[in-house]
């Protein structure tokens, strides 16, 4: 539904923002003007939240046709952390990786995809100045890679929520951006697709969330 959705759309959204620069043009009303800004501002949000279900569904289908393989997770988040001290100069990054290889049944790409949105997710919550911690170990059959970050607390009502589509815990006045919800929900697409679980708990030593994964161990 939702990728039909936004292709239906994407034809009457190119109509209104192709009028919409058309009337900037040959409008010099300073009124007019200001209604011109406020309605591109809309159609930018739209597009945003156009890409956001197309990211997802593209998502679901890439999964039904992808081939996993043995793959040393810890290596997979050493490099994604020291991706994100580039990305993200403003935070810091800390990386708890137990030591040897741990291998998981899966996709490197997919993999790197889920702890993206889980980075993107714990620098927007997290308090200035404190460490957002990366954390990859063994649970005997399993493997956790775990992400905290010292911020808000999560309502209880929402930790098993903010994995859904369309939910998110942002308010509404403080968005810079439209909010789907979708970050989260594909994390736990793909950790589903490598038969393993995700979830969100309050910290217990600081204020603060962590999301953890949880990933059958590869033994063949």
């Amino acid at each position: 539904m939702s990728s039909r959705l936004s292709h239906e759309l994407r034809t009457p959204v190119t109509v209104v923002r192709s009028s919409i620069e058309n009337l900037a043009m040959i409008s010099k009303d300073e009124d007019t003007a200001v209604y011109v800004q406020r309605a591109e501002e809309g159609i930018s949000r739209l597009n945003l939240i156009l890409t956001a279900m197309s990211e997802a569904t593209r998502l679901e289908q890439m999964l039904q046709t992808s081939d996993k393989e043995k793959i040393d997770i810890s290596a997979v988040v050493y490099g994604c952390v020291e991706g994100y001290k580039l990305a993200y100069p403003e935070s810091k990054f800390e990386l708890v990786n137990e030591e040897g290889k741990l291998f998981i049944n899966g996709v490197p790409e997919f993999v790197a995809q889920l702890l993206d949105k889980l980075a993107a997710n714990a620098v927007e919550f997290s308090y200035p100045g404190q460490p957002i911690v990366f954390e990859c170990k063994m649970l005997r059959d399993h493997i956790s890679v775990k992400v905290s970050n010292s911020g808000p607390y999560l309502p209880e009502s929402m930790k098993d929520r903010v994995f859904e589509s369309m939910i998110s815990v942002r308010p509404q006045e403080k968005q810079k951006e439209p909010h789907l919800g979708m970050g989260l929900h594909i994390a736990r697409l793909i950790a589903e697709y490598h038969g393993g679980s995700i979830r969100a708990e309050n910290r217990l030593d600081t204020e603060g969330v962590t999301i953890a994964v949880v990933f059958p161990k590869f033994y063949k």
